[in-house]
Protein backbone atom coordinates (compact mmCIF):
# COMPACT_ATOMS: atom_id res chain seq x y z
CA UNK A 1 0.00 0.00 0.00
CA UNK A 2 2.92 2.33 0.78
CA UNK A 3 4.55 1.95 -3.14
CA UNK A 4 0.62 2.73 -4.26
CA UNK A 5 0.79 5.70 -1.68
CA UNK A 6 3.97 6.86 -3.30
CA UNK A 7 3.15 5.95 -6.98
CA UNK A 8 0.09 8.53 -6.65
CA UNK A 9 2.31 11.38 -5.09
CA UNK A 10 4.81 11.38 -7.89
CA UNK A 11 2.00 11.77 -10.85
CA UNK A 12 0.46 14.19 -8.48
CA UNK A 13 4.22 16.05 -8.20
CA UNK A 14 5.04 16.07 -11.47
CA UNK A 15 1.46 17.35 -12.68
CA UNK A 16 1.67 20.09 -9.78
CA UNK A 17 5.48 21.24 -11.08
CA UNK A 18 4.03 21.06 -15.05
CA UNK A 19 0.84 22.89 -14.30
CA UNK A 20 3.07 25.60 -12.85
CA UNK A 21 5.36 25.66 -15.74
CA UNK A 22 2.41 25.68 -17.69
CA UNK A 23 1.18 28.94 -16.03
CA UNK A 24 3.90 30.90 -15.58
CA UNK A 25 4.73 30.38 -19.02
CA UNK A 26 1.18 31.49 -19.63
CA UNK A 27 1.75 34.53 -18.00
CA UNK A 28 -0.90 34.17 -15.31
CA UNK A 29 -1.02 35.03 -11.98
CA UNK A 30 0.42 31.85 -9.97
CA UNK A 31 -1.40 32.59 -6.46
CA UNK A 32 -4.93 32.48 -8.82
CA UNK A 33 -4.19 29.54 -10.51
CA UNK A 34 -3.65 27.55 -7.35
CA UNK A 35 -6.54 28.86 -6.03
CA UNK A 36 -8.56 28.25 -8.82
CA UNK A 37 -7.72 24.44 -9.72
CA UNK A 38 -7.83 23.90 -5.61
CA UNK A 39 -11.25 24.99 -5.98
CA UNK A 40 -11.98 21.76 -8.36
CA UNK A 41 -11.25 18.65 -9.24
CA UNK A 42 -7.94 19.35 -9.21
CA UNK A 43 -7.61 19.55 -5.31
CA UNK A 44 -5.57 17.69 -3.73
CA UNK A 45 -2.96 17.99 -0.47
CA UNK A 46 0.09 18.33 -2.61
CA UNK A 47 -1.58 21.31 -4.44
CA UNK A 48 -2.39 23.03 -1.71
CA UNK A 49 0.93 22.78 0.75
CA UNK A 50 3.46 22.43 -1.53
CA UNK A 51 2.11 24.96 -4.05
CA UNK A 52 1.92 28.03 -1.76
CA UNK A 53 5.77 26.55 -0.95
CA UNK A 54 6.88 26.09 -4.79
CA UNK A 55 5.77 30.07 -5.07
CA UNK A 56 8.24 31.37 -2.30
CA UNK A 57 11.04 29.31 -3.24
CA UNK A 58 10.66 27.17 -0.22
CA UNK A 59 12.31 24.02 -0.78
CA UNK A 60 12.66 22.59 3.00
CA UNK A 61 11.68 18.93 3.12
CA UNK A 62 8.34 17.41 4.26
CA UNK A 63 9.67 14.14 2.68
CA UNK A 64 12.84 14.07 1.28
CA UNK A 65 13.85 14.00 -2.21
CA UNK A 66 16.52 10.93 -1.90
CA UNK A 67 14.12 9.14 0.46
CA UNK A 68 11.45 9.20 -2.56
CA UNK A 69 13.48 7.79 -4.91
CA UNK A 70 14.26 5.27 -2.51
CA UNK A 71 10.63 4.42 -2.61
CA UNK A 72 10.37 5.03 -5.94
CA UNK A 73 13.24 2.79 -7.08
CA UNK A 74 11.48 0.05 -4.74
CA UNK A 75 8.00 0.35 -6.26
CA UNK A 76 9.37 0.23 -9.91
CA UNK A 77 11.15 -3.14 -8.94
CA UNK A 78 7.92 -4.42 -7.71
CA UNK A 79 5.98 -3.51 -10.70
CA UNK A 80 8.87 -5.27 -13.10
CA UNK A 81 8.27 -8.37 -10.84
CA UNK A 82 4.91 -8.03 -11.18
CA UNK A 83 4.93 -7.55 -15.05
CA UNK A 84 3.34 -4.44 -15.31
CA UNK A 85 4.30 -1.12 -17.19
CA UNK A 86 4.52 2.26 -15.06
CA UNK A 87 6.08 5.16 -17.77
CA UNK A 88 4.55 7.97 -15.47
CA UNK A 89 6.77 6.55 -12.34
CA UNK A 90 9.55 5.91 -14.15
CA UNK A 91 9.83 9.63 -15.60
CA UNK A 92 8.99 11.15 -11.99
CA UNK A 93 11.72 8.55 -11.01
CA UNK A 94 14.19 9.90 -13.79
CA UNK A 95 13.30 13.58 -12.97
CA UNK A 96 14.13 12.76 -9.10
CA UNK A 97 16.89 11.40 -9.84
CA UNK A 98 18.40 14.11 -11.70
CA UNK A 99 17.63 15.88 -8.75
CA UNK A 100 19.91 13.68 -6.66
CA UNK A 101 22.51 13.78 -9.54
CA UNK A 102 22.44 17.97 -8.59
CA UNK A 103 23.01 17.48 -5.02
CA UNK A 104 19.64 18.12 -4.12
CA UNK A 105 18.60 15.08 -2.40
CA UNK A 106 18.18 16.72 1.10
CA UNK A 107 15.64 19.25 -0.25
CA UNK A 108 11.60 18.31 -0.30
CA UNK A 109 10.29 16.63 -3.17
CA UNK A 110 8.56 19.85 -4.27
CA UNK A 111 11.76 20.86 -5.50
CA UNK A 112 11.03 18.84 -8.92
CA UNK A 113 10.13 22.23 -10.02
CA UNK A 114 13.78 23.59 -10.31
CA UNK A 115 14.59 20.65 -12.95
CA UNK A 116 12.73 22.90 -15.33
CA UNK A 117 14.73 25.18 -16.77
CA UNK A 118 11.66 27.69 -17.85
CA UNK A 119 11.49 28.00 -13.97
CA UNK A 120 12.15 31.33 -12.45
CA UNK A 121 11.66 34.86 -11.11
CA UNK A 122 8.42 33.95 -9.21
CA UNK A 123 7.88 36.92 -7.44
Amino acid sequence: AKMANQIMIAGTMTGLTEMLVYAQAAGLDLAAVLKTVGGGSGDNWSLENYGPRILAGDYTPGFFVKHFVKDLGIALTEADALGIELPATREANRLYQALIAAGQGDLGTQSLITTYASWHNLA
